[in-house]
């Protein structure tokens, strides 16, 4: 009857109203989350405490990229054909939630005097929840993308990619701060210091499961995301493509460049004194620097396209080794050690290498996906951002060969060897050819990650 239908297509936009706003929440508590799990600071100092092993403190970084990505394929064949995606992201987001959980306990329950003993339980109980979080992300981010795109009106996707923007940033600066004080000065001893912060971050997690359980999926069926073809044409497509070959060469480049971030902060604490709850302030500096430069990534994007988007990132790369080079012979000198007796002004100033990091991770997610987009065939889309992805799975693990450089040649000789491949990713970029950009371009949600998460790792 049509009184009948009127009320379902009422029930159907407010449900549809309902929906944005629970995305907007899962997406932005998710974010949060993430900020308290930051693989390069946050996860990387907590493996630094219960191992002097630097490549083993670089896998922490290189099992939540890699495995967050490649978790992402499995994901694309399973549930890209299904109807269904609520119940698929809503189990993905329970797993991470209890991997988080389980780490939560067991550092808390930990006894600080015990691990001088042996941190052999610990830190095996962190890879092994590392990477059931880390896959359980990347699988569950496929249908949680579809969910959100079948859920939400399409005349109002722009409304609910700004909301989601704005709250995210604001949890994404709340959840740096509740690191900065969970870590601070007043924190417990370690680890019950960061079985708190975990704790926490379970919390969100498990709030994130709840929002996506309480959307209410459409019977439409939304356009499935495309798994990357394998077939042998087009691979060798892909291949042949020069134009592509260059674009890969720069984003491996770049991409290698991060193999400092977890190293950051140690050198920050063995080389300059920055006392060890400094950590939370670094977190604050790079979720800062993802914020407040967003804005100039997208005003650059809209006036010179991606391509400069990806040399802005290039050049701002190399800002965080030439501070760590520069900083140390600076600070010995006799003029700096009478003006700044007791370190705290330079340990400050060296927040501006995780400022730029949280800057170049931004520019790579507003132009990486973009860029891929205007230089691939579009029925090639999917298999270009499939190579790229795996290859940079592989890429993931540089701060594996970095924490081996380190115990090889020391501190300089690894920010070296990444301020040379940072120059190198410069020369990259400029060889980067233009490709026109679509008047007015929307990515595909979920074909790449392109939100706040970006700071976990440099993801197209």
């Amino acid at each position: 009857m049509p009184g009948a239908e009127l009320r379902h297509d009422s029930a159907d936009r407010r449900g549809m109203a309902m929906n944005a706003i629970l995305g907007v929440a899962a997406e932005s508590v998710n974010a949060a989350a993430e900020v308290m799990l930051l693989p390069s600071l946050i996860l990387a100092f907590f493996a630094a405490e219960l191992t002097p092993s630097y490549a083993t403190i670089g896998l922490a970084p290189a099992i939540a990229t890699s495995f967050w990505t490649l978790a992402r394929l499995p994901a694309l064949l399973i549930t890209g054909s299904r109807r269904r995606q609520q119940p698929w992201a809503f189990a993905a987001a329970l797993v991470r939630a209890a991997a988080v959980a389980v780490l939560a306990v067991v550092a808390s329950r930990t006894d600080p005097a015990g691990l001088a003993q042996s941190a052999r339980p610990l830190i095996g109980t962190f890879f092994l929840c590392l990477i059931v979080y880390a896959l359980a992300g990347g699988f569950g981010s496929v249908p949680s993308a579809a969910l959100l795109r079948s859920a939400v009106a399409g005349d109002s996707w722009s409304l609910f990619s700004r909301r989601r923007s704005v709250w995210s940033a604001i949890l994404c600066a709340l959840a740096a701060l509740i690191a900065a004080r969970l870590l601070g000065a007043n924190a417990l001893p370690f680890p019950g210091s960061y079985g708190r912060l975990f704790l926490v971050a379970t919390v969100c997690l498990i709030a994130v499961a709840v929002f996506t359980a309480a959307m209410r999926e459409p019977l439409t069926v939304a356009p499935a995301l495309s798994a990357p073809g394998l077939s042998p044409r087009a691979l060798r497509q892909t291949f042949f493509d020069s134009r592509y070959r260059r674009f890969l060469l720069f984003r491996v480049l770049l991409s290698s460049t991060a193999a400092i971030d977890p190293f950051l902060f140690l050198y920050a604490v063995t080389r300059l004194g920055a006392p060890m709850t400094a950590i939370g302030g670094y977190v604050l500096a790079g979720v800062l620097g993802w914020i407040l430069s967003s804005p100039v990534w997208m005003w650059l994007a809209r006036r010179s396209g991606a391509r400069a988007v990806l040399q802005g990132a290039a050049v701002v790369r190399l800002i965080a080794p030439a501070i760590a080079l520069v900083l140390p012979p600076l600070a010995a000198t006799q003029m700096v050690r009478d003006r700044f007796p007791d370190g705290s002004a330079l340990s400050t100033l060296y927040g501006v290498a995780f400022f730029a990091i949280g800057a170049t991770l931004a520019a790579q997610s507003r132009g990486g996906y973009d860029y891929l987009a205007a230089l691939a065939p579009r029925s090639l889309l999917a298999t270009y951002a499939g190579m790229t992805n795996a290859l940079l799975a592989v890429v993931a693990f540089a701060p594996v060969l970095g924490g081996a450089l380190i115990q090889r040649a020391g501190y300089e000789g690894f920010f070296g060897a990444i301020v040379a491949l940072g120059l190198a990713a410069v020369f990259a970029s400029g060889a980067l050819p233009e490709i026109p950009m679509p008047a007015r371009f929307q990515s595909e949600p979920g074909l790449l990650e392109t939100g706040p998460r970006a700071l976990l790792a440099s993801r197209l």
